[in-house]
């Protein structure tokens, strides 16, 4: 009577396994990093400025640990989008405005106490090389769906925490040299960053 061997499927090594581990471990540190350090250069580097905060839904204002936010400058920067679709005389554009999704960049000119107030479009790329005056500096928006977009539409704290950020009248941005706005703190009516944690709130020009 003969015998059969059963042969086993080679397996893949051990160590090649765990070598494709470090390498994909190692990539996702180097990822994680630069992200970071490209944070860290954002706050180190970019301007500081105040936007005012628009009414939202009550609905939405709060939801558990965000509130929701909207800009005052949100609407002026819509109206100028279709004063520009306007003087082209095309209305299939004007009639789709609020479907339209686009990125975008406007000029910002900031008043003393910090505050940007909307200036102007940016009409790319005719103005190249774009030249600002004192106080100006560019803002990114994102258009989508006819809802336009600054950095983010919500704040994030702590739960507990609502009722010390109600008082919000302002976003704190850092805007880099291409317009992009990073939101790292809520202030109020007073020109003073709101710190749930800290009776003594500190000045947002400091």
């Amino acid at each position: 009577m003969s015998s059969s061997v059963l042969k086993r499927r080679p397996q893949p090594s051990s160590k090649l396994s765990l070598l494709v581990a470090i390498v994909g471990l190692l990539i996702v540190l180097v990822v994680v990093n630069l992200g970071i350090k490209k944070y860290e250069t954002h706050l180190a580097t970019a301007q500081k400025m105040l936007l005012q905060l628009a009414p939202v839904d009550p609905r939405s204002l709060m939801q558990g640990d965000y509130m929701a936010l909207d800009y005052a400058i949100s609407e002026q920067i819509m109206a100028a989008i279709e004063q520009q679709l306007a003087a082209t005389d095309n209305q299939k554009q004007i009639d789709t405005l609020y479907n339209l999704s686009q990125d975008g960049l406007v000029v910002i000119k900031k008043d003393p106490q910090g505050v940007g107030h909307f200036v102007r479009l940016l009409d790319q790329p005719k103005e190249d090389p774009l030249i600002l005056a004192k106080d100006e500096l560019l803002l990114a928006y994102r258009l989508r769906h006819g809802q336009l977009k600054i950095a983010t539409n919500a704040f994030f704290f702590e739960e507990g925490q609502a009722a010390a950020f109600e008082q919000a009248k302002y976003g704190l941005f850092r805007v880099n040299d291409k317009g992009e706005p990073l939101l790292t703190h809520l202030v109020n009516s007073e020109f003073e960053v709101i710190d749930p944690k800290n009776n003594s709130p500190k000045p947002s020009n400091k």
